[in-house]
């Protein structure tokens, strides 16, 4: 499930301490030239006044029209400045101005949940809801929808709609400072790459492969990412990166207690999207990051091994038929997983990252279908394609089992079968893991989740062929 906005998250703290430092040694001591205070507003107009810092001079501000805002002429030519800057950075002109807003915690908490309020998110959510219910990667009486709702609201810093071509940023405290900058220059890479490149028509493409969707949305938030650091590097002083990051970590200190996979899922494009970014701009700069949104990675395996995008390594395609359910079930859903979700659903269990990473690195592809019957319950199949089909499903199998029998929320279950299918069951949901097939032909991996043995057996066995 992957919604169809950009969202900007809480600056990784290593990343801003990292800022600091370089400026620090380098003695940098550029800064801009003013910093804003806004006037409280109920309206979607920005009221801004413009108070001096100590290394410039401005005029008594008058309001005006710019963008959707009402803005002082001394900060939107500020801003207007940023995007000139921006706009360098990711080598290309300044694109057409599109509304934007500043919007207090409250208002932008509002904004957010609008987002993911339609009828059509709902019913994802609803849909991944049940599937992680099945996997154990949360507890069946939590509400996916009030979890994420919560993340979203403790960590989105503004956000940009490609739907609508609009942007917002968070002013917390009625001051345009620092952080407000910082986040505007990352929103404002998103309105560059939605001017080249057309961002809701490549998400709407990928709409249908949730592996593919999050490997692009990696790109477009690496991309922003790295842009945001290099303007931070040329822009802002160590006080001001402090000043950033001493409030990046008391919002990251109201983060609730959410499910790892949630936390995970929206770290991901930010943190392992720059750093596959940042092998692009290695290669080749910003043609480079051009060339990856003219021909976007194929999956997260792609983001999590640049070699793999640079040499173009492809799923494989998987099959999971839509007749192993039998009668009663409907399948409301099909979709990739994909690597990072694979290793992130090891780690929720326990694993070590670097052995999750090993664990999940020979994906070679998959496939699942989710399925649900009348009584509002979930089932779902899973089959995995391997790169060294009898290594890496082995690996695989041994990792994902061991963690699930170490969980205080797993308990072993007998089937009777072999030691090569294993079953557990947790809160009502009993979970089989199988590799199938020998060393003529290769090994999968099977996983199926469903409310009993007698559901999940047969699931596994249609699957086994």
């Amino acid at each position: 499930m992957h919604l169809n906005f950009i969202a900007r998250l809480i600056p990784g703290l290593m990343a801003l301490l990292m800022l600091i430092a370089v400026i620090s040694c380098s003695g940098d001591s550029s800064a801009p030239t003013a910093t804003a205070h806004p006037t409280a507003t109920e309206t979607p107009l920005v009221n801004v006044t413009v108070e001096p810092t100590a290394t410039s001079t401005v005029a008594e501000p008058t309001a005006t029209a710019v963008g959707g805002s009402e803005l002082s002429p001394e900060l939107a030519a500020f801003l207007l400045a940023v995007d000139e800057k921006m706009a360098k950075i990711r080598g290309t002109t300044v694109a057409p101005q599109v509304p934007f807003r500043f919007l207090d915690q409250a208002a932008l908490n509002t904004w957010v949940r609008a987002q993911i309020s339609d009828a059509e998110t709902r019913e994802q959510i609803r849909q991944a809801d049940g599937m992680y219910t099945l996997l154990g990667l949360m507890p069946a009486d939590a509400d996916l929808y009030d979890e994420y709702a919560a993340l979203l609201d403790a960590q989105v810093l503004g956000a940009y709609d490609p739907k609508v071509e609009e942007f917002v940023v968070l002013q917390a405290s009625g001051v345009f400072g620092p952080s407000e900058e910082f986040t505007y220059a990352h929103e404002y890479v998103h309105r560059l790459q939605d001017a080249l490149f057309g961002l809701d028509q490549m998400t709407d493409e990928l709409k249908d492969n949730g592996d593919a969707s999050l490997a692009f949305t990696a790109l477009v938030e690496g991309d922003a990412t790295t842009s945001q650091q290099i303007y931070a590097l040329q822009n802002l002083t160590p006080l001001q990166l402090a000043q950033i990051f001493t409030e990046a970590q008391a919002g990251m200190s109201q983060t609730p207690a959410v499910p790892y996979v949630l936390q995970r899922g929206l770290e991901f494009p930010y943190v392992e999207g720059a750093s596959f970014v940042d092998r692009l701009r290695i290669s080749n700069g910003t043609a480079a990051i051009d060339a990856a949104f003219n021909n976007p990675p194929d999956s997260t395996e792609q983001i999590l091994h640049p070699e793999k995008y640079f040499s173009r390594e492809l799923p494989v395609d998987v099959e999971v038929p839509g007749s192993v359910f039998g009668s009663g079930w409907t399948i409301v859903d099909n979709d990739v997983m994909g690597e990072f979700f694979l290793r992130t659903w090891m780690e929720a269990l326990g694993a070590d990252r670097t052995d999750a990473s090993v664990a999940a690195a020979g994906w070679g592809g998959d496939m699942y279908r989710l399925a649900t019957n009348e009584a509002g319950q979930y089932a779902t199949a899973l089959n995995i394609a391997w790169d060294t089909p009898q290594q890496d499903a082995a690996q695989f199998y041994v990792l994902l089992t061991t963690m699930m029998n170490a969980s205080q929320d797993f308990a072993r279950v007998e089937i009777g079968l072999d030691s090569g299918i294993m079953a557990f069951s947790n809160a009502g949901v009993v979970v089989i893991i199988a590799n199938f097939g020998d060393a003529a032909t290769g090994q999968y991996t099977v996983v199926t989740a469903a409310p009993d043995v007698g559901t999940a057996m047969p699931l596994l066995l249609a699957m086994a062929g």
